[in-house]
């Protein structure tokens, strides 16, 4: 009876030992399968970060270059702003040169025109004789041709 009991518990044992190997391989299947999804993710994540990473570069890049031309707008805007700055101060001085140099036209009321012209004349008199001004020239006639093509003209497909 002894190999016979030798025999039960041996092959109770291999048994068990059996079990524990079917449930440490089916455990060890399971951590492979998470392990591999684990990985993809750690592979997902590198692939998004890098992704970050160059959209992050392209918008320094884009900033960088609008930083430049932000930097060559405000030179030009500080070149034209000390040009008009310039130009102001050179306006009050040519008005101030100038303010002395004006003396303003009489005044004179329409009833004093009509009633007297001969005291108009004596302020006038008065007054530093002033430069003739001399009458505008007479605009130049066009030719003939000149004119009728003028007055054809299709401006904006309009005859005029």
């Amino acid at each position: 009876m002894s190999l016979l009991l030798a025999n039960l518990i041996s092959v109770a044992v291999i048994t068990t030992g059996l079990i524990v190997f079917f449930v440490t391989l089916r455990k060890a299947n399971k951590l492979t399968a998470m392990s591999r999804a684990l990985a993809q993710q750690v592979a997902g994540s590198a692939k998004s970060l890098e992704q970050a990473l160059q959209l992050l570069q392209n918008e320094r890049e884009t900033c960088r270059d609008e930083s430049v031309r932000l930097e060559a707008k405000l030179k030009d805007s500080d070149r034209a702003r000390t040009e008009m700055t310039r130009t102001i101060h050179l306006v009050e001085r040519a008005r101030n040169e100038f303010k002395d140099n004006v003396r303003p036209f009489p005044a004179i009321d329409p009833a004093q025109r009509n009633a007297a012209p001969a005291s108009v004349a004596q302020p006038a008199a008065a007054a530093p004789p002033a430069v003739p001004v001399q009458p505008a020239a007479p605009a130049k006639v066009l030719p003939v041709f000149v004119n009728r093509i003028v007055r054809s003209a299709d401006v904006a497909s309009v005859v005029l």
